[in-house]
This record gives structure tokens, C-alpha cells and sequence, in this order.
């Protein structure tokens, strides 16, 4: 991930200067407008759950927080929004852990490694466990920002190309879209894809025009980009259950009275909850629509990659040992 290391230190000053502030005083009910920001499109379902869950704060807030909403990447891309709100900016943005391990809790990371957690019961046990929770305030501290809810669950992600890939070989040499994420690019690298970072609006034009062969994305954020208009076969590796959904500025976050806190935090919970739900309700109905489209589903062998992405686990030095026992633990409740 690339950042500017001044913004990022000037954005943590500022943050802790806002929190240092407000230590001491009582969380009072004030007014507070929101700019919650993301890349993907207006017709999403993530962005229109959160609409959803934004218009319940508001109303149960009385409309002491309210929202204003910025889709389609108005207020640049993931990083610079989360860089935003580092700063002290009132910005809640639509992220995910592997994003936000770059700044300054590398052991998120692991949440989104190839095939981590079975399903999304486990994964949403895993989103507000205890080991889970003290990476959120580690993040809150050294970073200025709030984890609100990282459950929007929006499906698993499977590739779509010019081809089928239903082993890893068929993989290698291939000019595939990856995020600048040290996971993405960890997971992808073993498999011998050239990775190429596209941001998340110019994909569509990429794969148009030949720039890339191939991306990756859960089935609901195919029907909304558009991508299976332009290249027509999807493979059902369902190698990410990423852990998406929204921070935002810790300074914001505390300046809320402690009600008002809590009404955003359920809300986006349960909006998170909602589109997981969604999402699994829609994947068939989606599938039948892309057929009809033209567009050819391939099986992959599951196993086959998940041995060639094993090499993951082993790749982060920062990592402690033992932290993927943990990890699967906390998913499993055992």
C-alpha cells in the first residue's frame, strides 16, 4: 500500500490531539454530518445497505448524526478516504481488514488469507471476537480511526476473465487485477498471475480494452460493476470471504455521545448482517442472469488452490506465532 507518510503522521497528530481533547470531558449529544465514502458504485448493495443503515442512525439519533453519501470513489480512492479519516476528517469509509493492516495493525491481515474462515457464520463470529476486538483498539490508537462494523459479508469472491482457471496452472502469465494489498498480492503471486493494480472504477475499461485478462470479485459485485458484460467466464474459486465494511475517524467516533455511539455501532452491525444475508439469497438468481447473458461458470478445484496459497501463512514476519490457531479458534468458538 502506498501513502504518504507525512499525511499519515500529520493525520495521527491530529487525531490524537482531537482525542486528548475530549479525554476527560463527558460525551454530550451533539450534531455531527458524516461523509461516508466509497468506491463502489451507487447501485451496490453494500452502498445501498448502508443508506439504509445510515437513515436508521439518523432517525434514531434524532438527527444528531446525520450523513452525507459520496459512491463511485467522489472522495478519491480507499486509501486516500482512510487517510481522511485518520486525520480527524468526520469521514466513515467503506474498507476492508487487509486494507487497514497498513496502518499500524499488520496482524489484520490475516482475516483475509485464502481460504480462512468456512463460512460466514464463522467469519462473522470472527469479526467481533476478542482478539478481533483488541486489533480494532490497537487501530483506533496508533491510527486515529474507529472500526464501526467489518461484517458486510458480500458473498465469496471468485475470478472472472477471458478463460476459465480451474486449477492454478491455468493461471500463470495471465495479466490479472489486483488491489495494491500485501494480502491480495501474497495470495496471487503463488499462483503465478502478472498482478496489475486497476482501481476498482477503471476495471470495467481495463477488461474492455484488454488491459487486463482477468479480476476477482463476489458474484453481487460483478452485477453491479458490469464486468461479465465484457469478459464472459467466471471460475467458482471462492478464495476471499473478505472482511469488509466501515471505520471511521476515531476523533469523530469520540465525539459522539456514548448513546449515539452505540445506535451507529448496531446499526452498521446489523446492516452488515443484512448483506450477508442478501448476498447468499441473491447468488443463484445472479448466476441464472449471467448464464443468460452468455457468461460460462467454471468449478474449480478448491483444493488444488488452496495448497498453492498455502505459502500465505508463512509470508508475514510481523505475524506472532501461533496467531492463525488463534485466529481459527476465535472463528469456530472453540
Amino acid at each position: 500500500m502506498s501513502y504518504s507518510l507525512t499525511r499519515r503522521t500529520m493525520g495521527k497528530l491530529l487525531a490524537a490531539t482531537s482525542v486528548v481533547a475530549l479525554m476527560g470531558m463527558p460525551a454530550i449529544a451533539q450534531e455531527v454530518t458524516i461523509r461516508l465514502a466509497t468506491v463502489n458504485s451507487p447501485t451496490s448493495e453494500s452502498f445501498l445497505k448502508a443508506e439504509e443503515a445510515a437513515a436508521r442512525v439518523t432517525e434514531r439519533t434524532e438527527g444528531r448524526v446525520q450523513f452525507q453519501m459520496f459512491p463511485s470513489a467522489q472522495l478519491g480512492s480507499t486509501t486516500d478516504s482512510i487517510e481522511q479519516a485518520s486525520q480527524g476528517q468526520p469521514v466513515m469509509t467503506f474498507t476492508s481488514a487487509s486494507f487497514l493492516a497498513g496502518f499500524g495493525v499488520p496482524e489484520l491481515a490475516i482475516v483475509e488469507g485464502p481460504f480462512i474462515v468456512e463460512n460466514t457464520d464463522e467469519a462473522e463470529r470472527l469479526a467481533f471476537s476478542e482478539i478481533m476486538n483488541g486489533f480494532y483498539d490497537q487501530l483506533a490508537e496508533t491510527a486515529g480511526i474507529r472500526a464501526v462494523a467489518l461484517n458486510w459479508f458480500d458473498g465469496p469472491r471468485h475470478m472472472i476473465g477471458t478463460a476459465g482457471y480451474t486449477d492454478p496452472v491455468s493461471l500463470e502469465g495471465v495479466r490479472m487485477r489486483v488491489p495494491p494489498v500485501e494480502t491480495w498480492i501474497k495470495t496471487f503471486e503463488p499462483l503465478g498471475v502478472i498482478p496489475t493494480t486497476v482501481e476498482a472504477a477503471e476495471v470495467y475499461s481495463a477488461l474492455s480494452q484488454g488491459v487486463v485478462a482477468a479480476a476477482e470479485s463476489p458474484l453481487t459485485g460483478l452485477r453491479a460493476s458490469g464486468w461479465q458484460e465484457v469478459v464472459k467466464h467466471i471460475t467458482l474459486t471462492g478464495h476471499f470471504n473478505l472482511f469488509t465494511g466501515w471505520v471511521m475517524s476515531e476523533a469523530t467516533y469520540q465525539a459522539l455521545s456514548d448513546e449515539d455511539r452505540a445506535i451507529l455501532m448496531e446499526e452498521f452491525r446489523t446492516g452488515g448482517q443484512e448483506l450477508t444475508a442478501l448476498s447468499a439469497d441473491l447468488e443463484n438468481e445472479i448466476r441464472t442472469e449471467f448464464e443468460a447473458q452468455g457468461v460460462t461458470f467454471h468449478e474449480a478445484d478448491v483444493e488444488a488452490y488452496r495448497e498453492k496459497t498455502a505459502s500465505f501463512y508463512t509470508s508475514f514476519p510481523a505475524w506472532p506465532d501461533g496467531l492463525y490457531d488463534q485466529i481459527r479458534a476465535a472463528a469456530t468458538g472453540e
